[in-house]
């Protein structure tokens, strides 16, 4: 199995916390030829990261990919609990990739003060900040997003929190959490496989950030 990604990708991250947590071997490489290059798209179509290869299947996108390792190595199971915990979980890991990751990807082009479009990049702290605000009143951790296990939800969050914490101070703003969620993130970060993809995804970012 070869997963096509990058450490400071958090897409990349939520799919390798899956990996990890079900045991599974694969081989990290990046896209051959760089991101979207005709040579990765010859494999994956699309042109983004992650993608999978396992065998002659090859699919994309991070929650389609988490979702076929969920089906196809069902144990452990991500999607732990009944229909409605399940739902929530689905939710939560969709409200991260539509909702707020993007807000915080979208400050990427303004790392470089030179650079620096401040109304756009205020703009985009601030629509951040407040669905990182909403989240705090849509989870209700015991200890983990769905419950009692770990699952897809808790794969989503980490590496963009990780981003967060070294971006938000980056443009001078304070990389802060509610109770609900710090306490998620004492449980999230202590889990092996969660700490080494996020400190792999935090020495990717500012080996990156220090380049630019």
């Amino acid at each position: 199995m070869i997963l096509y990604a990058i450490p400071v990708s958090t897409y990349s991250a939520k799919v390798r916390i899956a990996l990890g947590i079900k045991d599974i071997d694969y081989d990290m490489v990046p896209p051959p030829g760089g991101y979207s290059s005709p040579q990765y798209k010859a494999i994956v179509p699309v042109g983004t990261i992650p993608g999978l290869k396992d065998g002659d299947f090859v699919i994309s996108e991070s929650e389609v990919i988490t979702e076929y390792l969920e089906e196809k190595y069902p144990d452990p199971s991500l999607l732990p609990g009944n229909a409605e915990q399940r739902a929530h979980q689905r939710f939560l890991s969709r409200f991260h990739d539509l909702w707020l990751e993007p807000h915080l990807r979208a400050t990427f082009a303004h790392v470089d003060p030179a650079g620096r479009d401040e109304a756009a990049l205020n703009a985009c702290l601030d629509r951040y900040r407040a669905r990182l605000d909403q989240m705090e009143s849509l989870i209700d951790p015991d200890p983990w997003l769905g419950g009692g296990a770990i699952g897809v939800a808790d794969c989503a969050f980490p590496a963009t929190f990780t981003l967060a914490d070294i971006l938000l101070p980056h443009f001078g703003r304070e990389s802060r959490y509610g109770p609900k969620l710090q306490a998620w993130r004492e449980t999230a970060y202590a889990h092996p496989v969660v700490r080494q993809v996020t400190d792999e995804s935090r020495q990717a970012t500012l080996q990156w950030m220090g380049a630019g």
